[in-house]
């Protein structure tokens, strides 16, 4: 073979393989169009789902509850002066300040005035300002002998802890703050005051009986008495009469008269089984404390008192009454 014959049969060798690489690349372009030799591959995807949960639309009346047997009570909480559960006695003055507590205090500088707050728990402190024109109080804790605290001071001194009770065994506490007229001689006056009292547990407090957060149904008529709690009491002698108290606290006190006139309520506690309660007595009683819940969790409870029309064989009659309501907590 001669070399011009090699390169040609070379050149078409070449042709040749090129021809059939072209022809094969068509073939698989043509394929990937829909030809029929087609290969498929199937990738399988899940469908997952997120869901995203929509804020509660519940309006159920939920609370925490505190156990008043728990490690978590007493709670400790600032109450400022003019809280309606203190019993002030004489005349205060109310006192706008920026720097008091709450931005005001209640001040006094005459004879026979006092504060008296009542209380279960197991501890409780006094806030008060102390300047150049305060005195000295008198303070006195249950059935203890009276303590002298000098408000007193070179300059003014605002949100001071001029007194705390200490550690107090859980119960029943009163506690009265005094004016006494007394002074130390750097004092340029004998006033006194109250910011703040912080308790270690709840406040006790009462309510007469026209309070208008108590929800009476049936029929009840007002009775005038001197002897009455706040000068009148509700009697009920129907049927169908109630008086409903929704209250937040652990105790509740039901306080009215008693006679040979009265007979018996039924008495329940959050929807509780009735308990009958007696209000015969041989001669009349008033501000008597004809029934209490005893000490319960620390929530929201209802209770109901109820006109049954019953009465013990000694009774005369069977009226029921209502003269003040005590709370351990607050009336809702």
């Amino acid at each position: 073979m001669t070399p011009a014959t090699a390169k040609k049969s070379t050149a078409a060798l070449s042709l040749t393989v090129l021809c059939l690489v072209l022809a094969t690349i068509l073939a698989l372009v043509l394929a990937g169009c829909g030809g029929s030799a087609e290969t498929s591959t199937t990738t399988s995807v899940t469908d997952s789902t997120t869901t995203t949960a929509e804020p509660s639309t519940s309006t159920s009346d939920t609370e925490a509850t505190t156990s008043t047997t728990g490690s978590s009570f007493p709670p400790t909480v600032g109450h400022e002066q003019d809280d309606t559960r203190f019993i002030y006695s004489g005349k205060w003055t109310t006192v706008a300040a920026k720097s008091a507590s709450g931005g005001d205090l209640d001040i006094t500088n005459a004879s026979g005035c006092k504060v008296t707050i009542r209380f279960y728990g197991d501890g409780a402190s006094w806030i008060a300002k102390k300047s150049p024109q305060y005195g000295e109080a008198e303070v006195t804790l249950d059935d203890g002998a009276s303590q002298t605290v000098d408000l007193y001071s070179a300059t003014a001194e605002w949100k001071q802890k001029v007194w705390k009770s200490g550690s107090l065994e859980l119960g029943d506490h009163t506690l009265v703050i005094s004016w006494t007229g007394k002074k130390n001689e750097k004092a340029e006056a004998t006033n006194i005051n109250v910011d703040n009292i912080i308790i270690s547990g709840v406040l006790t407090g009462t309510v007469q009986q026209t309070y208008t957060l108590l929800k009476y149904a049936g029929t009840w008529s007002t009775i005038t008495s001197s002897s009455a709690s706040g000068g009148t009491f509700k009697q009920a002698d129907k049927s169908g009469a109630s008086v409903t108290i929704k209250f937040s606290g652990i105790k509740l006190v039901w306080i009215g008269r008693t006679g040979p006139g009265y007979g018996q309520a039924k008495v329940s506690i959050d929807g509780g089984p009735d308990a009958t309660v007696d209000l015969y007595s041989a001669t009349n009683k008033n501000k008597q404390e004809i029934w209490d819940t005893g000490i319960l969790d620390l929530k929201t409870h209802t209770v109901k008192i109820s006109w049954s029309g019953d009465k013990n064989g000694s009774a005369t009659g069977t009226a029921i009454d209502v003269d003040a309501i005590q709370v351990t907590g607050s009336i809702k």
